[in-house]
């Protein structure tokens, strides 16, 4: 008795978690919109990428003593909230741009120029 029981609760669990599962935003393929990437023989190099759900991703490089390169992306944040990210990274190291980024506090003394 017990044992078909626990079967039949089984059963309804799998049951369940199978339309939970199907119920889920990240069961179903999300369309490449765009996706355009350039390359040339001396370091260069660009893409362009763009998907169904609202990510948007660029980025250009070339060879500049060292690589640099500039781009970004933006997407939704599950919030709701736009978040739109901006960077160059080359000899200056990589900065980061944009709203959601946060700011560190002010330092409490002067840094001297050493």
């Amino acid at each position: 008795m017990y044992s078909s029981m626990y079967f039949i609760a089984g059963l309804l669990l799998v049951a369940a978690l199978g339309s939970k599962a199907a119920e889920s935003p990240y069961s179903q393929p999300i369309p490449i919109l765009k996706d355009d990437r350039t390359q040339d023989a001396y370091g260069g190099y660009s893409f362009d990428f763009e998907s169904g759900n609202g990510i948007v991703r660029q980025e250009s490089g070339k060879e500049s003593d060292g690589q640099a390169k500039e781009g970004g992306w933006s997407y939704e944040s599950p919030e709701g909230v736009p978040v739109e990210i901006s960077f160059v990274a080359d000899q200056g190291g990589y900065r980061p741009q944009g709203a959601v980024i946060p700011v560190p506090p002010p330092l409490p003394y002067q840094r001297s120029g050493n």
